[in-house]
């Protein structure tokens, strides 16, 4: 299981069927139909064509320019490219490539002078770092190969090499003097002759690609290779670029996180070892290279997501934990201040707020913002402009830039992200009591009229350590507009409410989690119009696994979806790509089996009565296809109907991001998808007496 988050859907109707029987589409964007009942409108086309997502920012040397990369709609692709975003300017596509090309352009960032922007991509067969000069002309390719005795090649431009390593990663150090980059090895040219003639046996397990990290002088590309022991994990640049500390670790998931940190002389690339925890994650020198900042696995009993931030020094004694009881959840992807203060976001219940925090004392300061989520939180390199991404239940995902965080903030125009017609609901939080703890949900109403009662689609976050935070939704959009509610429970076990939370699960997978949804479900029939009778769930990943657990349970719903979910935790947990994050919640299960078959969804499957809808990608190693075939075949031959969709060529990204509406580079699945989806929710919804009959049909 892994974190991932709801379901999104729209409705396929055209316009010139709308505006036949009378509908207007009021100020806030909702479809009504001539009698005052919401009706559907072309939102699951509009996903293919028009909805674009946005990830990453770069910020100028000068302050006044935003790098960003700006993913095609599906229709055009799915991919991402660089945009350039500056006040009072409209946005500018920068990068292009081939239709051919999956990737696109990734990791964009400005050259420390700020005449050029680097970037990654995936040409010719080989991911290579790029640089493409501001002032005009093409991109230029820096290409690295090692040959067999060792020996480093690199250059800008010219032919191509033969072997060429595949760039990772890159990162400049502060004062612009070296480029740090990190490759893995290229398929060797005896593996390539073995299988072209099928000679492709393996060793499961044994990854003979390793990634190599280089310091490079940007102008002339003469790299020297960085010899350290271990696999390269990650890498961080002293403030005045005198030090950098690289982590490397071998074989995390398996068996649990054994990080060793170096210290490197770039000049010398000496590499002195530093003796920090085996779990330490991305750690950083303070100003002065005295004192190091770190992530580590929280000291209280918590899933492995959860961290606390050290501060030790770097000759050694014993760490200071700034953070231990923290209400919220902590990143270690914070901004290092010249007098050794952070800055970060904290997600913090179903905010994600702004902060500086002392490393000296711990101390939280909490920061303005316009929207109740801050994402990206970038500097330039002076520290005299910050650039942010914003969002809100009303506002879809925004860039902004300020003088200091906490500050005013410009926003910059960006292509649209949605369609500027679609709803835009605003949430309402509400709170209930389960068992001890205060549960936080966001509820979604459509417009209702006097006397009516509306379904309720309940949506269930991935993880179980995820969350829903008070942002825009594609999901609860496209639901609402059905005429639907929406509710969004961060039920126990859930990130941003501190590590006893996020621990209330542990070794009770659908048990007081399942509670805390139906309490909440009976809280919400009291105090809003909302229909008992016409009730569904969905969820994706541990969405999907909770709702594999709630149709055991309970017969309550006339719908369920479940997208992606673990059904056997034995099956599971010896087919998914990696087990560490699950092994915390229940253990070994060889060791554990009573516990383990009583979390496992196929336990009271036996029980299942209500519709239930699986949506699978066929290429899944998070949550592999092999648990939907055992709940559809449990389902099936107990007797209650079921459906199952599978994706060819999707993981569980992909058609976790169709689940939710985003852009893929899958032009029909995610419509088909959400056509299966929104589809069987309806007929449920209408009473039909096989609501399952649209969704087991492969052309609409």
């Amino acid at each position: 299981m892994r974190t991932g988050q709801g379901a999104r859907y729209g409705a396929k109707l055209s316009f010139a069927l709308a505006a036949a029987v009378g509908s207007v589409l009021p100020a806030d964007g909702q479809t009504v139909s001539g009698n005052g009942s919401p009706m559907s409108f072309p939102m699951n086309d509009e996903v293919r064509t028009q909805v674009r997502g946005l990830r990453g920012l770069s910020l100028s040397p000068d302050g006044k320019q935003v790098l960003t990369g700006i993913t095609d709609t599906t229709a055009d692709g799915g991919r991402p490219h660089l945009w350039l975003l500056q006040d009072k300017r409209s946005p500018r596509q920068l990068t292009f490539s081939a239709s051919t090309d999956r990737g696109g352009e990734t990791a964009g960032q400005f050259s420390p002078d700020g005449s050029a922007v680097y970037f990654i991509a995936h040409r010719e067969g080989t991911k290579s770092l790029f640089r493409l000069p501001l002032g005009g002309g093409e991109p230029e390719r820096l290409q690295i190969a090692r040959d067999a005795a060792g020996q480093v090649t690199s250059h800008w431009q010219g032919k191509a090499i033969d072997g060429a390593l595949s760039v990772a990663g890159y990162a400049f150090s502060p004062d612009g003097k070296y480029l740090a980059l990190w490759a893995a090895d290229p398929e060797s040219a005896a593996v390539k002759v073995r299988k072209a003639r099928k000679d492709d046996g393996y060793s499961h397990g044994e990854d003979d690609h390793r990634t190599h990290l280089f310091l490079i002088d940007p102008a002339s590309a003469v790299a020297r290779d960085v010899k350290i022991d271990g696999a390269f994990d990650s890498l961080g640049w002293s403030f005045d670029s005198a030090d950098m500390l690289v982590t490397t670790d071998p074989d995390h998931d398996e068996v649990g996180p054994d990080a060793t940190v170096w210290r490197v002389d770039p000049q010398t690339l000496g590499a002195t070892r530093i003796d920090l925890p085996r779990t330490v994650r991305d750690p950083a020198f303070l100003p002065g290279r005295q004192r190091i900042v770190y992530a580590d696995t929280c000291e209280d009993d918590a899933p492995s997501g959860c961290v606390d931030l050290f501060v030790r020094d770097v000759a050694g004694g014993t760490p200071r934990n700034l953070t231990r009881g923290f209400d919220g959840a902590l990143s270690n992807d914070f901004t290092i201040l010249p007098d050794g203060d952070l800055i970060m976001t904290i997600a913090r219940h179903m905010r994600s707020r702004p902060a500086r925090m002392s490393t000296r004392t711990g101390a939280v300061t909490w920061l303005d913002a316009d929207q109740p989520i801050v994402g990206t939180l970038v500097a330039n390199a002076r520290q005299t402009a910050w650039a942010m991404t914003t969002s809100g239940p009303t506002l879809p995902m925004a860039v902004a830039v300020t003088p200091k965080p906490g500050g005013k903030a410009t926003p910059l125009a960006i292509p649209a992200l949605v369609p500027a017609r679609w709803p835009k609901v605003q949430s309402k939080i509400v709170h209930w009591q389960n068992e001890g703890l205060t549960i936080e949900a966001a509820l979604y109403m459509p417009t209702v009229a006097p006397g009516t009662r509306v379904p309720l689609v309940v949506s269930i976050h991935g993880g179980p350590a995820g969350r829903f935070a008070d942002d825009y939704n594609n999901l609860v959009q496209m639901l609402v507009a059905e005429g639907w509610a929406v509710l969004q429970p961060n039920i126990r076990g859930s990130t941003g409410y501190g590590a006893k939370f996020l621990a209330a699960n542990k070794n009770d997978l659908g048990g007081a989690d399942y509670r805390d949804i139906m309490t909440g479900v009976d809280a919400m029939l009291k105090e809003h119009p909302l229909d008992p009778d016409r009730m569904a769930l969905i969820g994706y990943s541990y969405g999907g696994e909770m709702a594999g657990f709630v149709v055991g349970k309970t017969d309550r719903f006339k719908a369920i979806v479940s997208g992606a979910p673990v059904i056997d935790q034995f099956s599971e947990y010896g087919t998914e790509n990696g087990t560490y994050y699950d092994r915390w919640y229940y253990g070994k299960p060889w060791l554990n089996f009573a516990d383990v078959w009583r979390q496992s969804p196929l336990s009271t499957a036996g029980n299942a009565k209500t519709p239930f809808l699986l949506l699978q990608g066929s290429e899944d190693v998070t949550d592999p296809l092999g648990q939907s075939l055992e709940m559809w075949r449990a389902l099936k031959q107990s007797g209650a109907p079921v459906a199952l969709a599978v994706y060819p060529r999707e993981g569980h990204g992909e058609t976790g991001g169709n689940f939710r509406a985003l852009a893929s580079q899958e032009p029909w699945h995610g419509v088909d998808l959400r056509r299966r989806m929104f589809g069987f929710l309806r007929a449920a919804f209408a009473g039909e007496p096989d609501p399952l009959a649209i969704a087991r049909k492969d052309v609409p």
